[in-house]
């Protein structure tokens, strides 16, 4: 190898070391003089390189239905990691659950549209069924599962019904495993009594695990919260985030657009302000008093 190759070699991976983690997401090819690159976050409910492949449809839609855009997925590790990034204001949009959504008006950000429809944003309580309980009662003291304490469909909503079925909440033996579907197939092992999941996750996971899915009995459902929403900093243009919302509000709605490329349902979307989610202030008050909000979730200012 000539000294040239070797200098060339070296190059190549000090660069690649410099990287950093989860650079791989998604990022449209070239870039046209005069492109605007937006960075949107979305908050970490699976694997960064599922969560990449479920949003660049999303991302190339915005693209051609916004001229001189580019808008580029950042992923984050888990929940905390993400929610970092937003108080760090690091994401010009970002499409946060509704706990995450106060988090976002707290530093700066508006929500400008949400995912559809409500009825998806709701927790389930799933167990083997097998092992199926007959009573939430039953579950007192035992081991169960949940994907993240900030998970407000997959954790908090099945907490808050558990509570309120006469479960005290402070005496389980609460284990968080990272994502929605890693709380699905945790029950699926008999490693836990039983597990939050949602309904949306829930119906995406049984559709691509339907023999599993017969071994899985969904016991209790909660009631619902507005859907997550989306997001856009104080200093995005006006006419820029009007227009994002926009398109992801057409985006179901669109005859050209290939819909079946949607797997978990992420392409429907509806105009939304911050005052749709005062019932989520609500929410977390009364979890507040409850169950306990994790220590990186705060009550919002009065406003």
């Amino acid at each position: 190898m000539t000294m040239f190759n070797r200098l060339a070699v070296f190059l190549l991976f000090a660069c690649a070391a410099h990287l950093p983690a989860g650079a791989q997401g998604y990022k449209p090819s070239g870039g046209a003089p005069g492109q605007t690159t937006y960075i949107f976050g979305i908050h970490p409910y699976t694997t960064p390189q599922d969560l990449f492949s479920d949003y660049a449809p999303v991302m190339r839609y915005l693209e051609k239905n916004i001229p001189g855009t580019r808008f580029e997925v950042e992923a984050s590790r888990n929940y905390g990691d993400y929610e970092a990034k937003l108080v760090a204001r690091k994401f010009h949009f970002s499409l946060p659950n509704p706990a995450q959504t106060v988090i976002g008006m707290e530093n700066g950000y508006h929500v400008i549209a949400k995912m559809v429809p409500d009825e998806d944003f709701r927790g389930l309580i799933i167990a083997r069924e097998d092992r199926a309980p007959a009573t939430p009662q039953e579950l007192a003291g035992k081991t169960l599962c949940f994907p993240s304490a900030s998970a407000v469909a997959g954790t908090m909503l099945p907490l808050l019904y558990l509570h309120d079925n006469g479960v005290d909440t402070k005496g389980l033996q609460v284990r968080y495993v990272g994502s929605q579907y890693s709380s699905i197939v945790n029950v699926l092992t008999g490693d836990f009594a039983a597990c939050g999941s949602t309904a949306r996750f829930w119906r995406s996971w049984s559709r691509e695990n339907p023999e599993k899915a017969k071994q899985i009995r969904v016991l209790w459902r909660t009631p619902t919260l507005p859907h997550n929403a989306i997001i856009a900093r104080d200093d995005v243009p006006e006419a820029v985030a009007a227009r994002v919302a926009a398109v992801l509000s057409a985006m179901d709605k669109d005859k050209g657009l290939d819909q079946r490329q949607f797997d978990i349902d992420q392409q429907h979307f509806e105009p939304a302000t911050n005052a749709t989610y005062r019932p989520v202030m609500v929410f977390l008050r009364r979890y507040q008093d409850t169950v306990g909000l994790p220590d990186n979730i705060r009550l919002p200012r009065s406003r």
